[in-house]
């Protein structure tokens, strides 16, 4: 066996057994902590130190977890961007909005119904385009990843009061705005994906993934 091939196996079975230990953890909110910080160390053995530590994330979602709608526009977070922008009179706004008008109230509403970017971009201003970008599922994943790791919380008001929910959805009060929810059990499942991406891609590659991180007894700053 060659050498990258024992390393690949010694540094993925480690993670695997981090994950199985996630499992068992008993709060939602706190698997999901773990689960957060341990999607770094995945980044970080697939592209080094290439790029920010927003695009490592980004590339493993979309490259190696293969997230299916990693790139589609969330419209509520749209809107509520734009709203904050003051863009109400422009035509991004109001085909926001029109879209919006069709979801069903009271009802979880799966990802799967939220547009790609080219089918709101030509309705976008240049100025626009920044918000657009913000408001992919891929980008809000990371928003959401910050804001469990430095300020120990979920982002915005949705819960996944089942419990049991495999795939992130909207739900919705009669009079709030939609809420996104990212259930427990698809960081899980998304953590899996990506570990598997990352052992295709290291093969592939002929990665050591320890070449990528530096060890010793010096604690270096991060």
């Amino acid at each position: 066996m060659a050498a990258y091939r024992f390393e690949i196996e010694l540094f993925l079975s480690h993670f695997r057994e981090q994950a199985a230990s996630i499992a068992k953890v008993v709060m939602p909110f706190h698997r999901k902590v773990l689960y957060a910080a341990a999607f770094d160390p995945l980044a970080r053995a697939a592209y080094g130190t290439v790029g920010s530590h927003r695009d490592r994330f980004v590339r493993l979602i979309r490259e190696l977890a293969k997230w299916s709608d990693a790139d589609n526009v969330s419209l509520p977070q749209l809107q509520l961007r734009l709203r904050e922008a003051k863009r109400y009179r422009y035509r991004l706004y109001r085909e926001t909005s029109r879209r919006l008008d069709t979801w069903n109230r009271g009802m979880p509403n799966p990802l799967s119904q939220s547009p790609k970017l080219p089918e709101l971009i030509s309705f976008a201003t240049t100025s626009e385009h920044i918000h657009l970008k913000e408001a992919q599922y891929v980008h809000l994943l990371y928003t959401y990843r910050n804001n469990l790791l430095h300020e120990f919380r979920e982002p915005g008001y949705g819960t996944d009061w089942s419990g049991t929910s495999k795939e992130p959805f909207y739900g919705s009060s009669i009079y709030g705005p939609w809420e996104l929810v990212l259930p427990g059990i698809f960081f899980a499942t998304l953590y899996e994906h990506a570990l598997q991406g990352l052992e295709a891609h290291l093969l592939q590659e002929k990665i050591n993934p320890y070449d990528q991180f530096q060890f010793g007894s010096l604690w270096r700053r991060k």
